[in-house]
């Protein structure tokens, strides 16, 4: 009986350990992804017309928005070099999230609610596809009553 006691108190004492350990590494983790996420991150990104649907809207002006950049500055600013209506600002502060989180564009111009954390433009985390690395903006918001673009790719400007 006593034997039996003991081997049930190792078992949850194994157990509680067991979650406390997943527990922080988790929390560690995620932070981490966050992190690596931001250093990838950082940089300039070109508009990839081949990837993104402008749809009829915006297609008329494609060779203009083709050299639309983006850059990501490590005070967590960003900056593009021209407005486009299909974004609703061109300059404000980005929130790189890990491996299970989205991004977060956060336009200057944009009067958002600071109860939801998660407002703002969703992106990916940089991506690789062949010698490339891509990001995703998921529907961003537009300017004023223009159309959303539902996926908008960038991808990163290599360093000569």
């Amino acid at each position: 009986m006593k034997m039996q006691k003991l081997m049930l108190g190792m078992a949850i004492l194994s157990l509680i350990v067991f979650v406390f350990i997943y527990f922080v590494g988790c929390s560690f983790g995620a932070n981490t992804g966050r992190k690596e996420t931001f250093k990838e991150l950082l940089g300039s990104y070109v508009l990839d017309l081949d990837q993104t649907k402008l749809g009829a809207d915006y297609i008329k002006d494609s060779v203009t928005y083709k050299k639309l950049v983006i850059t990501f500055f490590p005070d967590s600013t960003f900056r593009m070099n021209m407005r486009v209506p299909f974004m609703y600002d061109s300059i404000g502060r980005w929130r790189a999230g890990n491996v299970n989180e989205w991004c977060w564009l956060l336009f200057d111009s944009f009067k958002y609610d600071d109860k939801n954390e998660n407002s703002g433009s969703q992106f990916t985390r940089p991506y690789k596809e062949k010698s490339d690395t891509f990001f995703l903006i998921n529907a961003a918001t537009p300017r004023d009553n223009n159309k959303t673009v539902s996926d908008i790719y960038f991808k990163k400007i290599k360093i000569q």
